[in-house]
């Protein structure tokens, strides 16, 4: 990292955002929910929400859904995307870099005089923690010295990197309702989210405490996310709120029941009337999937991480193995061809995954209302990878 004048910038890497995360985890056991016979409905009002998501973010099977494909506002989910571009290059977290008066968008904000100094990791945990807009307009303005509109364009290059069919963005903070996004796009934002650690740690942290220098002001952050805060029997994984007026209460959660990880469920609720509403709908819904599902099969095969370009690991190979198994194969000969398959996920492997995934267009692209392959082994590809496998 370099300074220039009073502005901290980095040092560009010329890597694609389809390598925001270099090394995938390999297969794994893991078990697919089953829903019981005995399952009851649903204890929600649906209507009362603009959309309900709730899936089993290992094998991207969706356990219930309302509207999960309308186009709405995201508020402060936006800022997963901008924390999650922010690290895609090498980061000095312990860097001091300041929040300044042109930062601030209103809102929910880190309240500090503008030049106050602190690390970037301050930063942006106030961004997620606190849900502090100047904050994440702070992140965008230092990334790479090319100013606001330039991250701006990296954002949405990899929304679209990743698939995310109904998601763009025109500011870092969330505050800018023309904003889009959709529930569907959601859980996949906080998968691609959770796998930066930085973020992942943000996401789970209840207070975080920091000290400001120039001037020195202690500062103690409390997570927007209530139910990391109160619930102390479901263990929280991963979680953003969001809200403005355009799109009233927003809520992502990644958890499992305290004792039973395997039973780890991801829930979005989009555009309630009430903040109160937003966190019972998350309750609700994740309480309702652990007691009508079942995680008693457990499988050795299938897809559990999502996969991009840069990736590397057994789950690669594996990948590699499916598609020149079944008519998309990433290579004739030599390195990733029948046989010959290699744990790098490359542009051929990309190629390949493209052209599998348009084959399957009706029930993979469609399944979240998008129209063009990524070439990204999101949750729904893998969800229709791995469907086989459960009921």
């Amino acid at each position: 990292m370099k300074k220039r004048a009073s502005a901290i910038f980095f040092t560009a890497v010329q890597i694609g955002l389809m390598v925001l995360f270099p090394f995938a985890a390999d297969a794994a056991t893991f078990s697919i929910p089953e829903k019981k016979s005995d399952a009851t409905v649903v204890p929600i009002n649906a209507s009362s929400y603009a959309s309900l998501l709730l899936l089993d973010p290992s094998s991207g099977k969706v356990l219930y859904e309302s509207n999960a494909d309308k186009t709405w506002v995201p508020a402060s989910l936006t800022k997963m995307m901008t924390c999650t571009v922010f690290d895609s290059t090498p980061t000095n977290w312990n860097a001091k870099a300041s929040i300044l008066k042109q930062d601030e968008v209103g809102g929910g904000r880190l309240q500090v005089p503008s030049g106050s100094v602190m690390t970037l990791k301050d930063i942006l945990f106030s961004a997620i923690v606190g849900s502090a807009n100047n904050a994440a307009m702070a992140l965008g303005r230092l990334f790479d010295g090319k100013g606001m509109s330039a991250f701006i364009q990296k954002m949405n290059a990899a929304s679209e990197s990743y698939g995310l069919a109904k998601t763009s963005f025109h500011d870092a903070a969330g505050m800018d309702p023309k904003n889009t996004t959709s529930a569907y796009d959601v859980a996949s934002l906080m998968i691609i989210s959770e796998r930066t650690d930085v973020v992942r740690q943000a996401m789970t942290t209840a207070h975080y405490l920091f000290t400001t220098s120039h001037p020195v002001i202690k500062k103690d952050i409390k997570n927007t996310n209530d139910i990391l805060l109160n619930d102390s029997d479901i263990i929280v994984t991963g979680g953003k709120t969001g809200f403005i007026y355009e799109s009233k209460y927003n809520l992502a959660v990644r958890a499992y029941p305290k004792g039973e990880p395997a039973k780890e469920l991801l829930v979005v609720v989009l555009g309630a009337n009430t903040r109160e509403s937003s966190f019972t709908a998350a309750r609700s819904l994740l309480r309702w999937g652990w007691s009508n599902f079942t995680w008693n099969a457990s499988v050795s095969a299938g897809f559990r991480q999502n996969l991009a370009k840069g990736d590397r690991g057994s789950d690669v190979q594996a990948l590699q193995k499916y598609l020149n198994t079944h008519g998309y194969p990433v290579a004739k000969t030599g390195a990733g061809s029948s046989g010959r398959e290699t744990q790098l996920f490359g542009d051929a492997t990309k190629a390949a995954l493209i052209r599998f995934q348009q084959a399957h267009a009706k029930d993979i692209l469609a399944s979240h209302d998008a129209t063009k392959a990524s070439g990204y082994l999101d949750v729904y590809t893998r969800g229709y990878l791995n469907k086989p496998l459960g009921n």
